[in-house]
């Protein structure tokens, strides 16, 4: 019965094998979507954005709610509560998407 191939030598042919096939191609992708405002008038129209998913994204999707734009902590890097101000929806109303700025605090 013949003995196993050494560690090594499986390196070395997997090694081989993966330069033999090429190296591996990848690139970054962003997601592009529209955002559609219907109201105030003076913002109606269709905007380019990208798409932030957390967790599984939901292709082919349409979310209908309210957006928010805070007034303070627009960066969101505090809680809202030490603002005295909740984006909570009220039972059977649309839900409320809120609109913050990227960035730390500081920036």
């Amino acid at each position: 019965m013949a003995s196993p191939p050494p560690p090594l030598l499986l390196t070395l042919v997997w090694a081989a094998a993966l330069l033999w096939c090429g190296g591996c191609d990848a690139r970054f992708v962003v997601e592009k979507n529209s955002l559609r405002v219907t109201a105030p008038e003076a913002l109606k129209g269709a905007y380019e954005c990208a798409i932030g998913n957390f967790g599984v994204p939901q292709y082919g999707g349409t979310m209908v709610g309210v957006v928010a734009y805070p007034k303070a902590n627009r960066k969101a890097c505090k809680g809202f509560d030490d603002f005295d101000v909740s984006f909570k929806a009220r039972p059977g109303a649309l839900p409320t998407f809120l609109l913050v700025d990227r960035g730390g605090e500081g920036t």
